[in-house]
């Protein structure tokens, strides 16, 4: 896990000092979300794999790499809801939502297309892996 915890902080560290020129991992997109602690009120930035929402923005999965427990930044995100992301070079203002079940079931297939690893994640976790919508605000 130290070894995972690194290569976070560097991927963290190169896309948020970069303004996001060098900001994908492995040709995937990647976002970089700026949060709220829910229990510090202290900011938090994690880059995480998104994929496409079309014009609403862009949704990430709660996955913490199949662990029992949601990542921290989920409970972020259920406190404070509306935060900035970095999205390649553009820094957007975005809403978090949780995609309710159905919504989920239907985009379940297009993430696994473009990331395979989740149905083992999901497997691993033995819990329903949230998928947040991060919706663009005007």
């Amino acid at each position: 896990m130290a070894n995972f915890a690194w290569v976070t902080r560097a991927h963290r560290f190169v896309y948020h000092h970069t303004g996001g020129w060098i900001g994908g991992w492995l040709g995937r997109p990647m976002v970089l979300m700026y949060t709220i602690g829910a229990k510090t009120g202290l900011p938090r930035t994690i880059p995480l794999q998104c994929y496409p929402a079309g014009d609403e923005g862009v949704m990430v999965l709660a996955s913490n790499n199949g662990q029992a427990k949601a990542p921290g930044w989920y409970f972020n995100l259920k406190a404070h809801s509306d935060i900035e992301i970095r999205l390649g070079r553009r820094k957007l203002r975005v809403r978090a939502e949780e995609l309710p079940p159905d919504r989920r079931a239907a985009v379940w297939p297009a993430m696994r297309k473009s990331n395979p690893a989740i149905d083992g994640y999901a497997a691993k976790a033995g819990r329903v892996l949230p998928v947040i919508l991060l919706r663009t605000l005007q």
